[in-house]
């Protein structure tokens, strides 16, 4: 493993960075950092790829605001969208200056993580078609749906969501949300796992992005949606054992 600071951002790069090998980002989760995910980037790297750690914005060395990253409150929903768009959109920013500044290739990239990491990797994918495969973990595709259930779980009135939900949030969700462009991911590998008793993110989030999406698909078999009974806001070895298959296959095949 190597860092290196690229667009201001301490990356963790594994792999042989300049083998040619595709690339894999690899996101942590809501109150993480980078340190988390880095077995699965060694094992992602002894796969033959390369893979890349950062810290999501408001984390790791990014700490400006820890009550950003706490839970349900008037500026929950603002603060949560905006820490996985910045996460994207650095993520867009790493796929120019990546081969400029370090002279690592990204004509294959795939992208991976959990919970915020997960809405991370599908607004990236949303945002960047150069992110041709994606595996997101306990994350959800429509941020809006996902607010409202926390919401009513949280005991906020459906009549006083907009003060949660503003209209302004509106407009940012419509913009970047994957279900408002489902579009953008035809035919682009895609596995979404959740747990089915997830009571944090929803199974019903990816569910109605999966059916918004499908239509987009000449081949079914490039977009799955993976369910595990029983299962809540986790991931276990077989979760990610099934993400590293995909993106072993639809990356190194």
């Amino acid at each position: 493993m190597q860092h290196a600071c690229l667009m201001g951002i301490d990356l963790a790069i594994f792999g042989d960075a300049l083998s040619g090998a595709p690339v894999v980002f690899v996101t942590h989760g809501r109150g993480g950092q980078k340190e988390h995910v880095y077995p699965w980037c060694e094992e992602l790297a002894a796969d033959g790829l390369i893979a890349v750690a950062l810290d999501q914005r408001n984390h790791g060395t990014r700490s400006l605001d820890p009550a950003c990253n706490a839970g349900w409150s008037l500026s929950h929903a603002a603060d949560m969208y905006g820490l996985f768009v910045g996460t994207a959109l650095d993520v867009s920013g790493l796929l120019d200056f990546l081969p400029a500044r370090l002279g690592i290739a990204t004509d294959r990239v795939g992208m991976t993580g959990v919970s915020l990491g997960g809405h991370a990797t599908l607004v990236s994918m949303a945002l960047d078609p150069r992110i041709a495969v994606g595996a997101p973990l306990i994350g959800g595709g429509d941020f809006r749906h996902l607010m409202a259930l926390r919401a009513e779980a949280n005991g906020v009135p459906a009549d006083e969501f907009p003060r949660y939900f503003t209209p302004a949030l509106e407009a940012a969700v419509a913009r970047y949300d994957p279900i408002r462009h489902p579009e953008r991911f035809a035919d682009r590998p895609l596995l979404l796992c959740n747990g089915a008793d997830d009571g944090l993110v929803q199974l019903a989030c990816n569910e109605r992005f999966h059916a918004a999406a499908l239509p987009y698909y000449t081949d079914p078999a490039r977009l799955r949606l993976s369910a595990y009974p029983g299962l809540g806001h986790e991931v276990p070895p077989a979760m990610w054992a099934e993400a590293r298959a995909w993106l072993n296959r639809w990356l190194l095949s």
